[in-house]
């Protein structure tokens, strides 16, 4: 099972890991965005938290670009921290430290690509990723950045400028076709934007978008993606 951003979202989150256990899937990965927005973000990160150590090799947590403290500072972890910490500042660095020693990408068997936002410009080799700077609490390496940050746009070729601000790209079919083949993948499974269904492919269903937090909206659909024994994905609701 596949989860997307989940921003402080407790009550989808229950759901994902009741479905986790009945269902019996075998890996349940989450691709980021655990904090910032919602109500119960301290709980959603130490419920994470809790089965990452009790499960290890079952529970993957992907970091999004909301675990960086320039990002979680502003966006609402800090604020919750101090309402339930006397110690707050040392629990922030001390989450934010602990952000900062998650991956940054996956790959499933059936060789799909799982990361928070996107393809990087100047990133070859999904293997490459290994090579990158480790434990930075504030991401400051470009291809780091760029992988929380990118977005797919349909119609655009290569890597453009985003508006999300500097550094960070949008990027087209042509550069994810040749990552994809280049590294022999399947599928680019992404989370990072919201939409009213919960999902949205890309480049004739090579890329598969999805967001699982109602903390945005109740109106909007949370969903997950199941990777089945034939090695598809299905999406289903939350």
């Amino acid at each position: 099972m596949v989860v997307g951003d989940l921003h402080g979202d407790l009550e989808t989150l229950q759901k994902i890991i009741q479905a986790f256990f009945r269902e019996k899937f075998k890996n349940l990965l989450f691709l980021g965005d655990y904090v910032d927005r919602g109500a119960k973000q301290v709980e959603v990160i130490n419920v994470l938290f809790y089965y990452k150590k009790l499960m290890p090799e079952r529970i993957i947590l992907i970091r999004g670009n909301h675990e960086d403290p320039i990002i979680n500072r502003q966006y609402g972890f800090y604020d919750e921290l101090r309402l339930k910490f006397n110690n707050s500042k040392e629990m922030f660095r001390l989450y934010n430290q602990a952000f900062s020693k998650l991956p940054i990408a996956a790959i499933t068997w059936n060789r799909i690509f799982c990361v928070h936002a996107g393809i990087a410009e100047g990133l070859k080799y999904v293997e490459d990723i290994n090579l990158l700077p480790k434990n930075q609490e504030e991401i400051d390496c470009p291809i780091t950045t760029q992988l929380v940050w990118n977005d797919p746009k349909e119609r655009l070729k290569d890597f453009k400028n985003s508006s999300r601000g500097p550094g960070i790209r949008r990027f087209g079919k042509d550069v994810l076709d040749d990552f994809i083949e280049r590294n022999k993948l399947n599928l680019i499974i992404r989370a990072h934007e919201r939409f009213k269904n919960g999902y949205k492919t890309y480049f004739n269903e090579k890329l598969l978008s999805i967001f699982t937090s109602h903390s945005y909206s109740k109106r909007v659909e949370t969903v997950v993606g199941v990777i089945n024994a034939d090695g598809e994905v299905d999406v289903i609701s939350i």
